[in-house]
């Protein structure tokens, strides 16, 4: 398998120099091979979707509290709801 450690440098923003390059290759194949190797293990059939029985879960509740017990630490405020940077434009 091809992996092209510059695109992935330059899509991440990572500056690394070259013996990083090489080191960040080599241990990326040794991640994906693990991978491979995993999917390729024998497994007894059962089902593999859950890693716990839906009935060791307990029940969601429900708890209410009043708006201004909530926003009571809120740095900031506004019509009783939090104000948070903005992250998309």
């Amino acid at each position: 398998m091809e992996i092209d450690i510059k695109h992935l440098q330059n899509l991440s923003k990572l500056k690394l120099e070259d013996d990083e390059v090489e080191l960040f290759e080599r241990d990326l194949k040794n991640i994906i091979n693990f991978v491979d190797e995993i999917t390729t293990l024998e497994l007894p059939e059962e089902d593999k979707s859950r890693a716990v029985a839906l009935s060791e879960l307990r029940q969601d509740e429900e708890e209410t509290k009043p708006s201004y017990d909530v926003l009571a630490n809120a740095p900031k405020k506004k019509e009783g709801c939090f104000v948070t940077p903005l992250v998309v434009e």
